[in-house]
């Protein structure tokens, strides 16, 4: 969910591995009327990796996704998002569907720091940092 509960970013571990999408996917919904949520859009990363968990903070979405590790995603434009930053915890392995490398992470400590969990490379904790353009 959004902090003000309005949109909800969904993702399906079962569209890359079941082969029903070629790209990780992500659904996007306007849950105004919560009699009718709608998707708005639906998000498709870079690789076919399975994503896994996800967070949103302020205008950022936190994405575990799995062989291509965690994915930092500007959801400002709510329905077009971004994807601004990433850190890999297995970069020689295959961007896959499956269920290795990046399981989730935790984006909420006040000092910046995000936690990311991978299953056999351990615990990495970075931080998302603004590049100068």
């Amino acid at each position: 969910f959004t902090e003000d509960h309005r949109y909800f970013y969904q993702n399906d571990e079962g569209d890359e591995t079941g082969g029903v999408v070629d790209r990780t996917r992500t659904m996007i919904w306007d849950l105004t009327d919560l009699d009718e949520p709608e998707m708005i859009a639906e998000y498709f990363g870079d690789s076919n990796s399975t994503d896994h968990n996800l967070y949103v903070k302020g205008d950022f979405m936190y994405q575990t996704n799995n062989a291509s590790g965690l994915r930092v995603i500007d959801i400002h434009d709510r329905a077009n998002p971004i994807e601004v930053g990433f850190f890999d915890t297995t970069p020689k392995g295959k961007n896959v569907a499956g269920f290795d490398g990046t399981w989730s992470s935790y984006p909420f400590f006040k000092s910046g720091a995000i936690l990311v969990t991978s299953r056999r490379e351990g615990l990495f904790i970075v931080r998302k940092r603004e590049l100068d353009l």
